[in-house]
Order: structure tokens, then sequence, then C-alpha cells
């Protein structure tokens, strides 16, 4: 992608955001909440595609596809009132419909098109569909990691409430991704966005996690309980296993 294009996208994306902008006090800070979202998560694609050592025209593609990935959000918090895409819409799939509304996939060279339409797409789903293209796997894998590592800052942790469920403490030491649907009390989430270290692509995005703090803090709002002991090992161990890994 090159650098004009990628300009372009930022003037499109911020003449697109304050259409959404509203007097009504319940959307307008979600409206600049996700704004907000998505410049980090801009910077963040940019950065980690750089660690990566991909070229300039990736780098911006990246940035350009951190930009974009929650551009469904807009109307889906206008319309509906809620981020819950349950309640409402999958918001990867309504981005690529305001993407193709607004004209983007004639801006941008078709391959870049591609990918960035498939990353917006599939950025938040449980799992990606088998992907041969590589460019395209690779795209999507950045996105999925920084928009977690920003949603982390978006969504920090309560206070130890109610307890996690049994259930997930043990499906979380088996190592395996926990998901929304899986949340019956509120200490659950915290559980939940805590696998996410088993669903992250790159030690990259773990050394991130850790040095900004957000896996010491999901640890210390979980609540007293046999498991945590073997929970706290379990991150240990994974984060030593895996931060020191070369991307």
């Amino acid at each position: 992608m090159e650098t004009a294009i990628l300009e372009s996208l930022y003037h499109w994306f911020g003449d697109y955001v304050q259409t959404f902008y509203s007097d009504d006090a319940e959307i307008q800070p979600k409206v600049l909440e996700k704004e907000k979202h998505s410049l980090i998560v801009a910077g963040l694609n940019r950065d980690l595609a750089r660690s990566l050592g991909l070229d300039a025209a990736e780098t911006q593609l990246a940035e350009a596809i951190g930009l974009c990935h929650d551009v469904g959000r807009f109307r889906q918090v206008t319309v509906y009132r809620t981020f819950r895409d349950r309640d409402s819409v999958d918001h990867g799939r309504l981005g690529v419909e305001e993407l193709l509304a607004a004209g983007i996939d004639g801006r941008l060279e078709p391959r870049d098109w591609e990918a960035l339409a498939f990353a917006v797409r599939w950025h938040n789903a449980a799992a990606v569909p088998g992907q041969p293209d590589a460019r395209l796997a690779l795209h999507s894998k950045l996105i999925r990691d920084t928009d977690k590592l920003d949603i982390c800052r978006v969504l920090p942790p309560s206070p130890p409430a109610d307890g996690c469920s049994p259930g997930l403490e043990n499906e979380f030491l088996a190592g395996n991704l926990l998901y929304y649907e899986d949340i019956k009390t509120t200490d659950d989430r915290k559980l939940v966005m805590l696998s996410w270290l088993f669903d992250v692509n790159f030690p990259w995005t773990i050394r991130e996690l850790a040095a900004r703090g957000h896996i010491d803090r999901l640890l210390d709002a979980l609540p007293p309980s046999a498991a945590l002991p073997a929970i706290r090992r379990k991150v240990a161990l994974f984060l030593a296993e895996n931060a020191s890994r070369q991307d």
C-alpha cells in the first residue's frame, strides 16, 4: 500500500466517524471510545508488522487494517445501541459492508483490498476459516493479536467479585481458549480474557501484554479459589515458554 493511499484512508476515517457523533449521552462516549481504539490498533498493527520485518508497503497495509478493523462498530452502536454482536449484528461483516458502501475497495489495489476485507471480516470471529493465501492469513493474525492487546486496555478488570466457574477454570488449565458465550459470573470474563494468551499468534504480542501489565492485572483480579495457584503457574509457564520465542 502506498503512503498516499494510507493517508487518504485516515482522512476518510475521520470524516466517516464524525457522521456518527451524537448528542445522545449514551452513544457519543461509545463512538469516541471506538474511534480511539481504532487509532491505537492502527499504530499497534504497524509496530507488530515492523517487528516482523515486513516491508513498507505491507506495514502500511497492516496499519490500514488496524484503522478499519472496527469500522462496523459505529453503525452497530448507533442502530442497536450495543456492542454485543449476539444481540445485534456481526460487526466484522458489517464493517466490510460499510467499507464497500464507502467505495474503499475502489481506492485500493485489488490484492490490498482482498487482504483488508478478509482481515476486517474475520478479526472478531472465534476462528478464522482455513486460508491457503499466506498473505491473507498473516494480516488476519496481525489484527487479531493487536485488537486483543488494546481491548485489555479498554476493558480493565474489576476487583474480585462472584468467583469463576469451576468448569472454565478446568478448561483454562487444559490450555483451551475460552469464549464470551461461556461466561456465567463477573469473574469469568477475566478468565476468558486471560485465555487469549492461548490464541495469540506472535511472541511480540505476548511480550507487550506482559510489559503493559495486562496479564498481572487480570491475575490479581481473579478471586481466591482452589484453582488459582495452578492458574498462576500455568500462566508463568506459558510466558516462560513463549514470550522469548522469535517471531
